[in-house]
């Protein structure tokens, strides 16, 4: 079994695997390819047949190495890895029927036909790509605020923004404290905020379970594929106060 990489190794990982290197790739898939595997599983409880489809669905969305742009080191890669395996969990519910093991010509908005879901244009790059653009433009204009109000501002949202050596003297001037000082007190507010994020993806995994279970159940009413249950009211009844069930619990 390879062993897992530290922050900065794991960083450097991504950050090519977002250029399209196939070594880093390649390198990625054998580090991670179990926890991609039974993320599924160990999280909602999947077959290990749902958890090989799921796996390669999830190999297809990230062998291009365009959603590892979304991964800019602010939290924790776990968090970040959980988060987009989440996400396609949810895609791969919705289009699971829709996977063939056959080639399947189709034709894109252009007009153009192509085949296989490798070649369908992936939103997310072109979302990631806004994004970054978004975020260029909020740090310009951040960088234009008075020194004093910038410094708050970063302060108050210290898990995302990192503090320039301009801001760093600024804070020590005002506070009296020294650097190393700073730089602890910040990594435990960071370490802090990671377990607290940590727990929001437990409840999210929870919320997604509750979302898979959902169009499962919606999927058996849409095809009269009722449950067998042991009184006598109606199949359909009961299938509709199922889903309002887990509507309630999500």
């Amino acid at each position: 079994m390879i062993a897992k990489l530290d922050q900065e190794q794991t960083f450097q990982l991504v950050q090519k695997c977002s250029e399209g290197d196939e070594e880093s790739l390649k390198k990625f898939f054998e580090i991670y390819a179990q926890d991609i595997y039974n993320f599924p599983i160990r999280i909602f409880h999947l077959s290990e047949d749902d958890a090989g489809d799921f796996f390669l669905f999830a190999f297809e969305r990230l062998r291009t190495g365009k959603r590892f742009h979304s991964f800019q080191g602010k939290s924790s890669f776990k968090t970040w890895l959980y988060t987009v395996l989440r996400n396609l969990l949810i895609d791969w519910q919705r289009n699971r029927r829709e996977i063939k093991t056959i080639s399947r010509r189709k034709v894109n908005k252009d007009g153009v036909e192509y085949s296989g879901i490798e070649e369908e244009a992936d939103l997310l790059a072109e979302e990631t790509k806004r994004a970054n653009e978004f975020s260029e433009l909020f740090h310009s204009i951040l960088s234009e605020i008075k020194i004093e109000n910038r410094v708050i501002f970063k302060l108050a949202f210290i898990y995302y923004l990192s503090l320039n050596e301009e801001e760093v003297e600024y804070i020590i001037q005002k506070t009296g404290i020294t650097k190393e000082e700073l730089k602890k007190k910040i990594l435990e507010i960071r370490e802090y905020l990671s377990n607290k994020e940590i727990e929001s993806i437990e409840h999210e995994n929870k919320i997604t379970s509750l979302y898979m279970q959902i169009l499962e159940l919606k999927e058996t009413q849409k095809k009269e594929e009722y449950y067998k249950f042991e009184d006598n009211l109606p199949n359909k009844n009961k299938l509709e106060i199922a889903i309002q069930k887990k509507y309630e619990q999500r």
